[in-house]
This record gives structure tokens, sequence and C-alpha cells, in this order.
């Protein structure tokens, strides 16, 4: 099992000013369709395997192969709901019973529901524990390929935090892991995400004991209303997109390290809050262009960002777009491909195409079922919310 795992991986343009894409779009503008994954059951969740196909696993907790020649069973008993990860020719998963499955085998490590997974070259770095209680686990394998804990953080984290490996200052090391902690189910009463505990702090930790390098605390009644961080380095250096929410409802911020004060992060950039309490808002970066679709559950307004200052100015693009589902982890249900942004039609199964660069909308595609997924790769792949996978390519 665990050869044939390591072989997979390495071998309306509503008007709000927006045009859309005529009979004379260049290439890049070309209409797309949708080519099936086929998979033997529905799926719950899709990942790319690294190599250029895609696993997915069914509702009943089995792993598929689905590489567009052959679909292939590779492991069941997994929990559909904790998101896989690959890489450095792994694949990483939780099982049913809670415990991490490396490769084709179980570990004798409990990890948290929810939780995300990193894959280190050599360790994994997830969370164990549930609620308030969650902290970061490194592990390593042992000479005989079995998986311990090699460092447990100190300080809380969401349990079902995604983290990930970032050089915030310039050390020039690997990076460090970034990782929302001070979870709370105080401040903040929306709980949109899954649960009801919302991020207070913000952790950068060193990758190999999870001691704190740096930090962020914000004050009371302010939460960060997110799992998973974005890199951007569209500010004029390396930093971290997340939303923040209080009594005026979400608005974007800009997260650096403090060149001031080395055990520090800062807020170094805002947006504006949308203007009411429980109002959020859904970001969206492929690195150097920033978007986010405001109040995505409501009237989805596609808002592009860009940095001036200590401010990050919005420019609404276009409304009826939605990348988040009411209740669910999933906080971006889009894709960038080739300098475009992929979202969802909020009011049909529909999806819609944009040339951030540019304003203007292309040629979409209509979509047999809502989406639950999209993922990036060499050609992006759709997971609808009936289970059924596909690839978007050039028509």
């Amino acid at each position: 099992m665990i050869d044939r795992l390591r072989r997979l991986l390495l071998g309306a343009a509503a008007g709000l000013g927006l045009g859309t894409a005529g009979a004379s779009a260049s290439a890049s503008a070309a209409a797309w369709r949708l080519r099936p994954l086929v998979a033997p059951q529905p799926l719950r969740q899709l990942c790319a395997d690294g190599r250029g196909g895609w696993l997915g696993i069914d509702d009943a907790g089995r792993l598929w192969a689905l590489d567009g020649n052959a679909t292939r069973a590779l492991a069941d008993e997994l929990d559909p709901t904790t998101p896989l990860a690959t890489g450095h020719g792994r694949v990483v998963a939780r099982r049913a019973d809670g415990r991490l499955w490396v490769d084709g085998n179980a570990q004798d490590i409990q990890i948290a529901a929810h939780a995300g997974l990193l894959v280190l070259p050599q360790a994994l770095i997830t969370i164990d524990g549930e609620g308030l209680d969650a902290r970061m686990v490194r592990m390593e394998a042992d000479v005989a390929g079995r998986w311990r804990v090699a460092a447990r953080g100190r300080d809380h984290v969401l349990p079902d935090a995604r983290s990930l490996l970032v050089d915030l200052d310039g050390r020039g090391d690997g990076g460090h892991v970034l990782v929302l902690g001070g979870p709370d189910a105080r401040r903040y009463t929306h709980a949109v995400l899954g649960d009801g505990i919302e991020a207070t702090r913000v952790l950068w930790l060193d990758r190999h004991n999870l001691q704190p390098l740096r930090t962020l605390e914000l004050p009371d009644p302010q939460v960060l209303e997110d799992i998973a961080p974005r890199l951007w380095h569209g500010g004029g250096g390396t930093g971290l997109i997340s939303m923040l929410s209080d009594a005026q409802g979400a608005r974007l911020v800009l997260i650096e390290a403090d060149a001031s004060h080395p055990e520090r992060l800062v807020i170094t950039a805002r947006g504006e809050p949308i203007g009411t309490r429980h109002r959020w808002m859904a970001a969206s970066t492929d690195g150097q262009r920033l978007v986010a679709v405001h109040m995505p559950h409501l009237s989805g307004v596609l808002t592009v960002y860009r940095r001036q200052g200590d401010a990050l100015l919005g420019h609404a693009l276009v409304r009826g777009v939605s990348n988040h589902a009411i209740g669910t982890r999933e906080l971006d249900v889009s894709a960038w491909h080739d300098g475009q942004f992929l979202v969802p039609d909020a009011a049909a199964p529909r999806l819609r195409r944009f040339d951030i660069d540019a304003a203007r909308e292309l040629p979409g595609v209509d979509l047999p079922a809502r989406l639950r997924q999209i993922v990036s790769g060499p050609t992006p792949a759709l997971l609808t919310v009936d289970g059924m996978a596909y690839r978007l390519i050039p028509a």
C-alpha cells in the first residue's frame, strides 16, 4: 500500500461596472467545459495528489485515486469530514476512529476532527484535543515507520485550524508554522464557519518545538472569523490576509511581522467593515491579487482589493456570487487559474469566471448541481453537492 501511494504521488455581468468577454475574446477567455472524474460512489471531498491527479473520499470513508484513466481504491475507514493532505510523497488523513493515518497505515495517535494536516519533509503537524483545549502537535516517524509525537505546543489553537508554513520575516530557514489560536466562544456569537469558536490570537510557531516566535493578540470584542489565513505578497511584502469581525461586522486585515518588535505580529492594513454585526466576507487570493465576497450568504458582492498605505481599498465589481455555504468549513469555494478568478453564482448552478486585472467577466460554465468544493491544479477540479467530481478544461 505504501509503495503504491508513493508512486501515485511522486511519479450577470451584474451592473456594477463589470464587462463581459465578447466574441473577440483571447484564447485565455475561451469557453470551458466539464470532464467527469469517475468515482464508484459520491464523494465528500477532493484533494490534488501532487502529480496532476486527484484523490477523493466518499461518505463511507473510502479513499479513491482519480487519475482520469482508472479509479482505484486506496483505503477505507477514513474520516470524510477532515481534510486530506498530501506532500513529500505522503498521503495523510484522519481515520473514522480519530487516529492519524499515513500512507495506508493507522497510527496510535489521536488527532482533532476537522483539523488541518501540514506535511513537512520529515514531520507532520496537526492538532489534538477539542473545543477550547486544542493544541498543535509535531509528529515524526521512527526507523520502523511508526509516527510519534515529537513536540506539543503550549498555546491553545482553533480545533479546526488549517496551519501553513511561511517565512514572515525573511529568516530564510524554510519557514515556520502559522496558525490561528486563542479560541473563544464568548466574544462574537456568529457561528457560521462550522462551530461557535473564533480566534483571538495569531501564532507563528517554530516548526520544530512549536513554541511561539511571534504572536498577535486581539482586544475584546474583536475576533478573526476564519480558520485558514491566506498568504499574500501583493502588499509589498509577505503577509497574511484574514477577516476581523466585531460590532461593525467583518473587514479584511493584513497581518505582517512587526519590524520594531521581533516577538510580535501586527495588523498593518485594514479594509472598511461591512458595517453591521454578523455580516461576514470570504477572502480569496492567488498570492498577488486579492478579492473578497462580501456577505456570500446574502447579496454576494465580489470586491477587488489593493493596498494603499495602512488601508485595503475595495472596489465592488459584481453582485450575485458566493464562495461559502453557511455552517461549513470550506471557507473559499473558489479557485484561481492563469490569473482568472472562478467562483459559483449565488442563485444558479453555474461557475462564473473573472479576469480580475481587466475587470471583466469571461464565459462561465453551467453545472449539473451547486458546488461544494473547487480544488486548484493544472486544471481546476470541481465537486458538486451531490458528490460528483469534474475537471474544468478548455472547450
